[in-house]
């Protein structure tokens, strides 16, 4: 009998405590062969290759290993892990896995996927498809997935590839904080550490607005491992501490990661001078995230309704891209910048009917069937739209 996502939740939770370790990682476009490439299977990222093996593959050399499949509410099934290291390739990568389970692996793509090992040769196995099911599993163990992938062993999420200077200079910074700062704050810190690091670097709106999350959630981390070193530490002598505990940090985590891609959007949309408002104002009591040129305009009947630009902003967007459909009726075309790292050809076919353009940083753009790459906007040409279409001959 199939779970139900809440069912599939908890039993995940429970699994990923209860045996300490997993790999998760977005399903993308390449790991349905939905790219072109011809490479089958999953790809398994370098760092998680102790999740499958005990040896590291060696260049020049393939090894494989089969393992078993454990889906709840399915039978268990063989497939197999494999470094390929002859020629020129260098990747490890789970094969015989989708045509031994019950998915339909193009419906999957920019799911979550999670494998637990319980021995040596037996893996729990889930895939999560909704926003909240992913969110909510990304914040209970504090993970990031800005590199596609995760690893979790021992009460501690793999790190994210800073370089050493930007890593000291993140400790440094945690170290004068007694509290959590604001969202607001906490997003204007990471901009403030990242350039203090890199001060003549220059980069694209795409690649800056990556940087920017990445440091941001570094930064949380350290400040949140720095201000919690006291309940690390503490033996709880009765549950209700221990559950109180665990509920603050896991609501701070969920409102920081909630705010973040539209604080540093802000900044960003601000210092190319755009005009904008954040939040927006449209009809009744509805709330868009970023309406262009500005609240005032889009409230202005006589002003043309082609002049307005919509922008919603969310981090993951599998399901909850149909909340934007009705939150400016004076806007039909609705643009949906997103973190989301892939999304199977079917949902981005009914986007596309409900006039809705993603805007997706280059760097994911890869991680799309290769079909629908071209409808895809970066963020710079998103930007270069709106200046080019409030310039001052055109704005008015």
């Amino acid at each position: 009998m199939q779970q139900s996502d809440s069912e599939k939740l908890t039993s995940l939770i429970e699994a990923a405590n209860c045996y300490g370790r997993f790999y998760c990682k977005f399903i993308s476009a390449n790991d349905v062969d939905l790219t072109g490439a011809h490479q089958v299977g999953l790809y398994i990222a370098k760092n998680a290759w102790n999740v499958f093996f005990e040896e590291p593959g060696v260049k020049g050399e393939n090894k494989e290993k089969y393992i078993q499949i454990h889906i709840e509410g399915y039978y268990p099934f063989t497939s197999r892990a494999i470094y390929y290291g002859r020629g020129t390739r260098n990747e490890y990568r789970l094969t015989r896995f989708w045509t031994n389970s019950p998915f339909d692996k193009t419906e999957h793509v920019g799911s979550l996927i999670v494998f637990i090992p319980m021995s040596v040769e037996d893996y729990k196995v889930y895939i999560l498809d909704t926003d909240l099911e992913i969110e909510t599993f990304i914040d209970e163990f504090s993970l990031s997935f800005l590199q596609n992938n995760a690893v979790y062993e021992r009460g501690k999420a793999s790190e994210l590839d800073l370089s050493k200077k930007l890593s000291q200079k993140i400790e440094e910074a945690v170290k004068v904080f007694d509290n959590f700062p604001s969202t607001t704050d906490m997003a204007a810190i990471a901009r403030r550490i990242y350039q203090e690091v890199y001060k003549k670097k220059r980069y694209t709106p795409d690649t800056i607005l990556l940087e920017w999350v990445k440091t941001e959630y570094s930064t949380f981390k350290a400040l949140e491992k720095n201000l919690y070193r006291e309940y690390i530490s503490k033996a709880f002598g009765d549950v209700d501490p221990l559950v109180a505990a665990a509920k603050t940090i896991l609501n701070r985590r969920k409102s920081r990661a909630g705010k973040s891609l539209e604080h540093h959007l802000d900044f960003l949309f601000s210092s190319f001078d755009l005009p904008f408002s954040h939040p927006g104002q449209s009809e009744g009591n509805k709330k868009p995230d970023f309406l262009l040129p500005s609240n005032a305009h889009y409230a202005d009947m006589g002003y043309p309704a082609e002049k307005l630009i919509f922008l919603g902003a969310k981090t993951t967007c599998k399901d909850r891209w149909r909340q934007i459909l009705n939150e400016a009726n004076r806007i039909p075309q609705k643009y949906l910048l997103t973190l989301q790292q892939g999304i199977s050809p079917n949902q981005l076919d009914e986007m596309a009917e409900e006039s809705v353009i993603l805007v997706v940083p280059k760097a994911y753009h890869g991680l799309y069937p290769e079909q629908y790459q071209d409808s895809l906007w970066t963020v710079e040409r998103f930007i270069k739209y709106a200046e080019e279409k409030y310039s001052i001959q055109n704005f008015f």
